[in-house]
């Protein structure tokens, strides 16, 4: 079927805006808004009469054995051409059980109020602008009508959805040695790593780590980008955990088995460094960021004497650039603190120059964390930095968000409730004795899921 045109459809329409073309033209700007107001008028509606057409079609075809009609409730969701209202009706099963087999076809989320599209666009949009914004932004597009805090928690579920993915997806590396599935490839792959603060409610500040990681840099329109980079942003993790979850976010994009080399870029400071040794890759080598090496390079020495430093780092690299540094302590044409200036240097002699072109983790962090999370006059709980990090860097990695699914939205009392009844059930009835060699006899576990929900029998299998 065509879904882009329906000839009734437009049928309808046409008569519609042509009446109201004849009785008050009032230009097109009006015309085209209203246009607009009475095709997603006419789309809720149809999609509330073809939902309630669809449950009585399952309630007559495919009704679960033993259960009986309990009631029909009507349920309203926000979507994204405004609110829809349908009556679906609700069984009982043999076991006592209520189910909505509309509900459950359909996957609709327990108790949910907006429909997965409109949620989908609320932390989709809610990622880049503030949340009170996102909502009017929903309702200027035709959407329903939904409250700031209802972008909020959108985005804190999908963000603790994406947490749940990229720490399942470390436990399958690290523990199980399964890696996740890649969408690309890479020989070698370039790491950048480094974190950032953000304001917390109570005035603190925490840290955003961070890491992204891409197959080089290609130029195009004067500019140099990465190719098909993948990201990672979190707020309170580890940072044991925060690198066995990078590595794996990796594995989404470049797949680990065919990476022979890595170069990870840091600005020095250890918990990013220390990254190496979750890199279990043929070949890995660690880079300083430039940008921080320059930096404290040219505070050595006030102007010109700075710009001479940075230029013998370049070309003479950091052995030379640290003796000249001595012999400015000597003459006492340094500033304080270039002791340890150049000691860093000589440390970290061999991380210092050579290597690929890196260095763009600074204006990742401003673009990808910063813009978002500093930008506005915004105070952030810590739960919610990490969700809003993790959504973001999801977002820009190209990947899609985790769905909501009807068994995850189940609260811990209403599934604890559930296996009550089911395990009431079953304990009711009694057991067959299975015959076996050796010991003659098996305990009774078998029963009849007869009548249960498909739920149920599914996870019995």
């Amino acid at each position: 079927m065509n879904l882009s045109i329906v000839p009734g459809a437009v049928a309808a329409l046409e008569a519609a805006l042509a009446e109201l073309i004849e009785s008050s033209p009032a230009g097109f700007a009006a015309l085209e808004d209203a246009a607009k107001r009475i095709a997603l008028a006419s789309g809720a509606e149809a999609l509330s009469r073809a939902l309630e057409r669809r449950d009585r079609e399952l309630l007559a075809s495919s009704r679960p054995a033993g259960s009986k009609v309990h009631s029909r409730r009507p349920r309203t969701l926000a979507t994204t051409m405004g609110d829809v209202t349908f009556r679906r009706s609700l069984l009982l099963d043999a076991a006592g059980r209520t189910l909505c087999p509309l509900d459950e076809e359909l996957g609709l989320p327990l108790g949910d109020r907006v429909s997965p599209a409109a949620r989908g666009f609320l932390v989709t949009c809610g990622a880049d602008v503030p949340f009170a914004r996102t909502a009017r932004l929903l309702e200027m597009a035709g959407g329903s009508a939904v409250s700031a805090t209802t972008v909020m928690n959108s985005l804190r579920r999908a963000g603790e959805a994406v947490a749940e993915t990229e720490r399942s997806a470390a436990r399958d590396l690290y523990r199980d040695g399964v890696p996740p599935e890649a969408d690309s490839f890479a020989e070698e792959v370039l790491v950048e790593a480094d974190g950032t603060y953000v304001r917390m409610r109570d005035g603190s500040a925490a840290e955003v780590k961070a890491v992204v990681a891409y197959a080089g840099k290609e130029r195009g329109g004067g500019r140099a980008r990465r190719v098909e980079p993948v990201r990672l942003g979190c707020v309170g993790e580890a940072p044991g955990a925060f690198w066995e979850q990078a590595v794996a976010q990796i594995g989404r994009r470049f797949d680990l088995a065919r990476v022979e080399r890595v170069h990870l870029g840091t600005d020095g400071e250890a918990q990013y460094v220390n990254g190496l040794a979750s890199m279990r890759f043929p070949e890995a080598t660690g880079h300083l960021d430039p940008f921080h090496v320059f930096r404290g390079v040219g505070r050595c020495a006030p102007p010109p004497h700075a710009e001479a430093l940075v230029a013998l780092l370049r070309s003479g690299g950091p052995g030379a650039c640290a003796d000249l540094i001595d012999d400015m302590i000597e003459d006492g044409t340094a500033r304080e603190g270039s002791e340890a200036v150049a000691a860093y240097l000589r440390r970290h002699a061999a991380e210092i120059g050579g290597g690929p072109s890196m260095g763009t983790m600074e204006a990742e962090q401003q673009h990808m964390y910063k813009v978002r999370m500093a930008s506005f006059p915004c105070a952030w709980s810590r739960e919610g930095a990490d969700a809003m990090a993790r959504v973001r860097s999801w977002l820009y990695s190209g990947f899609e968000l985790p769905g909501r699914t009807r068994e995850g939205s189940r609260s811990r009392r209403r599934a604890a409730r559930r296996d009550e009844r089911l395990a009431s059930f079953v304990a009711s009835r009694p057991g067959t004795g299975l015959k076996s060699e050796g010991k003659g006899w098996e305990y009774p576990v078998s029963a009849s899921l007869a009548g249960m929900g498909s739920d149920v029998r599914f996870r019995s299998s």
